[in-house]
């Protein structure tokens, strides 16, 4: 059952926008564990459909933006994706009804990880920037070819417009949902221009991944379709 609502987390206006720094500057785990730091310890988020994606670490009890469930090891299942295996990130399926999970304070913290999605997405960027910068053509880098400037020059407008539709959007569940699914095409571009490379086990396809996986749990979606155990 749930726990009668003591208090929403006490989560800093200022979340989305460290989260986003420290995901373009570290990577997403990282900034993912300092959003969940927010939440308080051994708290994690559960989406709509009752999955959670979260560091890996000791979870007590799951937070849907109106109430909170506690979490013990019968009532949930892992199933994280083997794509996702070695990254740090856990992912469960809780079978604990829950609170629906709505409210401003889901939705403030659902803006914290847009905008921290954003900041990965910016960090793949940077790291397709210096990939491209490397590798050569016909004796010219990559990064010098029409269509790849093109593709880049396409991923700085769609996160520029991304961050102005995160302004004043926590209140607007549809708006962020929107704001998730243009970080994940971005993401999906960007991957692209790493090649195969793109898609190795130590390659930027992984964290792009867990990205877009967090969009689908905590945003809509249907998640999970690979998994090591159930």
């Amino acid at each position: 059952m749930a726990e009668a609502l003591a208090g929403a987390p006490a989560l800093k206006e200022t979340l989305g926008r460290e989260g986003h720094a420290a995901a373009r500057a570290r990577g997403l785990v990282p900034a993912l564990l300092l959003l969940h730091a927010g939440l308080g310890e051994g708290t994690a988020v559960r989406g709509a459909g009752g999955w959670v994606v979260a560091p890996a670490r000791d979870i007590r009890r799951l937070w849907s933006g109106q109430g909170y469930v506690r979490l013990p090891a019968k009532d949930a299942a892992e199933a994280t994706p083997a794509v996702l295996d070695g990254l740090g990130l856990t992912v469960l399926r809780c079978r604990t009804p829950g609170p629906v999970a709505a409210g401003p304070a889901y939705g403030a913290w659902l803006a914290a990880l847009a905008r921290t999605r954003l900041g990965h997405s910016r960090h793949l960027l940077d790291l397709a920037v210096a990939h491209l910068g490397r590798r050569t053509f016909d004796g010219a880098p990559l990064l010098h070819r029409q269509l790849v400037k093109g593709t880049l020059a396409d991923a700085v407008v769609a996160h520029l417009e991304t961050e102005s539709a995160l302004d004043g959007a926590a209140s607007h569940l549809a708006a962020l949902a929107e704001a998730h699914a243009r970080i994940t095409a971005v993401d999906r571009e960007l991957v692209r221009l790493f090649g195969a490379g793109g898609f190795t086990a130590d390659g930027p396809g992984r964290s792009a991944h867990a990205s877009e996986l967090l969009a689908d749990v905590y945003a809509g979606g249907t998640p999970c379709t690979r998994t090591t155990s159930a």
